[in-house]
């Protein structure tokens, strides 16, 4: 084929624009893949990072935070061996008081012990409910650190009757004594009214005179405790404790009427 002058290579010097344009891109292309990579790895970086300082401080945190086991233990919460408590002791003294209005009737049958001898069953049965409360309420007692101190009565109480009838005994020997035994003298509740069933039947017409035999009753031992004596205690210090009062009359001569039944109050 012919050729003109001046045609000669230029199909040459036409196609390395060409060939220079798609070098430059297929490297533009590269390098973006390679900053898209870097920037991935990056990435990569960063949440490794995020991940382990988040543990340093999570352990930091946890490091200086008090342990559980030291930790300071709020005042401990018995308002529910309260109830419990406290509901026995007022339903135990209406049970006395009607044991002594019983007592003091000119005549006495049969079915005058029938709703006496009811309330006696219900006491002695729900007796071991009111020992689980307590064994709770010495438990908490001690884990809020408040065990030490029982024996001695707040200072704020003003009252002269209850100050004395809380320094009669050791109030955590009695929630001890009351924790590991008192079901087992659940006979105190009903020996009253066993009493009374003696004095209704030993009772003999002799002319015109009406006697009733005696019976001998053996003194309690020193330092003895009562179960009546030990429920009304505690319940009285679980009083102050929640309700923060000064004294009270009214508890102190319900105290001593279970500590010391047949006296006459002497404050």
């Amino acid at each position: 084929m012919r050729q003109f002058p001046g045609q000669e290579g230029s199909g040459k010097k036409t196609s390395e624009p060409v060939i220079a344009t798609t070098v430059l891109k297929i490297k533009e292309k590269e390098e973006m893949k390679t900053m898209r990579f870097s920037h991935l790895k990056l990435a990569a970086v960063f949440a490794v990072l995020a991940f382990a300082l988040t543990g340093f401080i999570k352990t930091s945190t946890a490091t200086n935070q008090p342990s559980p086991a030291i930790a300071a233990t709020p005042g401990a919460d018995v308002s529910n061996e309260a109830r419990v408590i406290s509901r026995y002791a007022d339903e135990l003294a209406a049970y006395d008081r009607q044991l002594a209005e019983a007592g003091k009737r000119a005549r006495l049958v049969s079915a005058d012990f029938d709703p006496l001898q009811r309330k006696s069953d219900d006491l002695k049965g729900r007796l071991s409910e009111v020992q689980s409360s307590v064994r709770e309420l010495v438990r908490k007692l001690k884990a809020a650190n408040e065990w030490e101190g029982l024996d001695t009565p707040p200072a704020r109480i003003t009252d002269p009757g209850l100050k004395a009838l809380l320094q009669e005994n050791s109030f955590k020997q009695v929630l001890e004594d009351a924790a590991n035994g008192l079901t087992s003298r659940a006979s105190e509740i009903s020996t009253p009214l066993e009493d009374l069933r003696k004095k209704l039947t030993s009772r003999y017409d002799a002319g015109d005179v009406q006697f009733v035999r005696a019976s001998y009753e053996a003194p309690a031992p020193f330092g003895f405790v009562s179960v009546r004596c030990s429920i009304q205690t505690i319940k009285v210090n679980i009083v102050l404790k929640l309700d923060g009062i000064t004294g009270s009359n009214t508890l102190s001569r319900e105290t001593w009427a279970a500590c010391h039944p047949g006296q006459a109050y002497p404050f």
